[in-house]
């Protein structure tokens, strides 16, 4: 039934776990063993693993994104140099007097011709007078000739921006067929005359698309609205919507956009020569297909290691701890003698308190009893007096409850079982104990002053439980002091635990008593005033709800009990040592 005094309360409660669980405990602790086995490899390898991937993943797309970026340079620079050929082309023609100003028959057909020689993309060429008007024609679109282009835009922006040629976007014009134009000026006797030539555009399209960075690569061309600018007519529609325009800049950059539902990638380069931008643009899962052959590779390797280490920590952890187990019980039975030699010891050490403490009933019992008998003996002559004699039944039945309160107190002590636990608010507890200990500080002179917080988050307990030890707590309290003092009990909550004081201004205790408060049948107080069993009890009970007792006192000054109690996100449980719920707090 009793511990050993000399062991401490958290030796106790490991060594009792170990001995109610048995092989059930080496379970657990081959489990945990595991685990952290398990978490000392696994994570390192993990780690190492993700840097590596990182770092490849990291090198990889900087390799595409250049390769991209170079791609659509290099297409940028050709496209860049086609046009400047083409607009060098023109001026040529109006400067070396291939055409006359105004032509005369048949030159406009030869100066196509001879543009031909040097592209085959010249589609057709016309000269403007000084009003816009085409005066002269070369290709397929004969009713064209005599039209005033002065409104269009392309010609007025000839006529106005300060260089000798322009490039135009794709438009229908007059022949209401897609198409772009390269136009120059040149001042003959003071006035401005427009050539202008339309390119061909299939095969400007297909000059554009001929460099691929995979096969399903494609090369395009956007104006600066994010329009695509589609040569043959076969595409329409804006290629970006108006916030998706790459913004423009000097250099060549890589965008990520979303292209018909589908991630890609786009190098992006501006023209010099006219306000385009030529796209070059790769699906992102084609681009990136060989780094997921490589996370997948990478994938299947960790995973093989991971499989091994578990295999391994397993078969080791299992030898290791059955190794231990069979230690441990060559152990466990030399400390069963040690303990049953410490019991006989704790027999004599406690034998005088118990013995006093059941004497003490059993005396009054005596006596009472003895003095109903003469009161009911007629030779006395003693007259009946109803009162006294439900007084001196009232005295033995008194005596009977204290005899029971020590053997309940001594059993519940050795018995074991598990509670179930439920969440209940720690000030709504206390208030229900302090009202039923009101009256009774009241009549020792005991002030009793609450600092409880507004606010307290429900803990897991057995309400029962936690009403004990808070009887206890506050029953020694008011015993330390006697009469004419202050308990004060104040709650908090203090990271993810509540906490609950019990401060009393009473007679104190010694470092050297509190080292053995929690020791079952030690006791500060006189022989036949307390068990010894109160605090062992208490502290079982706070242990077994995952909680802690602490204590703090000064000889002379007073003594502080904290209960802190943790903040459990679970619902309910069920853990630790059987307390009779109709156990009443016994002193400590």
């Amino acid at each position: 039934m009793g511990e050993d005094s000399r062991r401490g309360p958290l030796e106790a409660l490991f060594d009792d776990e170990r001995e109610r669980h048995g092989h059930a405990y080496f379970n657990a602790f081959r489990r945990r063993l595991r685990w952290r086995l398990l978490v000392a490899y696994v994570i390192p390898l993990i780690l190492l693993a993700a840097f590596f991937h990182y770092q490849y993943s990291a090198t990889m797309e900087e390799g595409i994104n250049n390769h991209l970026k170079s791609v659509a340079e290099n297409q940028r620079n050709t496209v860049d140099l086609f046009l400047q050929e083409r607009a060098s082309n023109l001026r040529n023609t109006l400067r070396t007097g291939v055409l006359s100003v105004p032509p005369r028959p048949g030159e406009i057909e030869r100066a196509l011709g001879d543009l031909r020689l040097d592209s085959p993309a010249f589609a057709d060429l016309g000269l403007f007078g000084p009003d816009g008007v085409l005066v002269s024609y070369a290709g397929p679109y004969t009713d064209l000739l005599g039209r005033d282009y002065s409104r269009e835009e392309w010609f007025q922006q000839l006529r106005t921006h300060g260089k000798d040629f322009l490039i135009s976007d794709v438009y229908l014009g007059f022949r209401g067929k897609a198409h772009f134009v390269i136009a120059v000026r040149r001042a003959f006797e003071g006035r401005i005359w427009v050539l202008r030539a339309s390119l061909d555009p299939e095969k400007f399209e297909e000059f554009v698309r001929s460099s691929h960075l995979v096969k399903e690569a494609e090369a395009f061309i956007i104006n600066g609205r994010g329009e695509r600018q589609a040569f043959s007519g076969r595409e329409t529609g804006p290629a970006f919507g108006p916030a998706e325009v790459p913004h423009y800049t000097s250099y060549t950059h890589v965008s990520v956009a979303d292209a018909r539902g589908h991630k890609s990638l786009n190098g992006v380069a501006w023209l010099n020569e006219n306000n385009w931008a030529v796209i070059v643009r790769v699906p992102r899962d084609r681009a990136f297909a060989p780094l997921r052959r490589v996370t997948l590779v990478l994938g299947l390797v960790v995973a093989a290691a991971l499989a091994l280490i578990v295999v391994l920590v397993e078969r080791s952890s299992r030898k290791l701890v059955d190794r231990l187990e069979a230690s441990d019980t060559d152990k466990e039975q030399l400390r069963r003698q040690l303990f049953n030699a410490a019991k006989l010891a704790s027999v004599g050490e406690m034998s005088a308190g118990v013995a006093h403490e059941i004497n003490n009933p059993l005396a009054i019992i005596h006596e009472e009893a003895g003095l109903l008998k003469d009161l009911l003996d007629p030779q006395f002559g003693q007259e009946f007096n109803p009162a006294e004699f439900r007084e001196r039944l009232g005295a033995i039945i008194e005596a009977t409850f204290r005899g029971r309160q020590i053997t309940r107190n001594l059993l519940a002590f050795s018995r074991e079982h598990d509670p179930a636990l439920e969440r209940h608010d720690m000030n709504a507890v206390l208030e229900g104990i302090l009202a039923f200990k009101d009256t009774e500080f009241r009549v020792s002179n005991i002030e009793l002053k609450k600092e409880l917080a507004d606010v307290l988050p429900a803990v897991l307990v057995n309400r029962n439980q936690m009403e004990q030890v808070l009887y206890n707590l506050f029953n020694n309290a008011r015993d330390a002091i006697g009469r004419d003092g202050r308990i004060t009990v104040r709650t908090r909550q203090v990271d993810r635990e509540v906490q609950i004081d019990v401060e009393d201004t009473g007679c104190g205790m010694s470092d050297e008593q509190m080292e053995k408060i929690f020791f079952p049948f030690y006791t500060t107080k006189k022989v036949g005033k307390g068990t010894g069993l109160g605090l062992s009890i208490s502290y079982g009970i706070v242990r077994s709800f995952g909680g802690r007792i602490e204590v703090k006192s000064k000889v002379g000054e007073g003594t502080t009990f904290t209960v802190a109690l943790p903040i459990r996100e679970k619902e309910a449980r069920t853990a630790g040592r059987e307390r009779p719920a109709d156990m009443e707090a016994s002193d400590g």
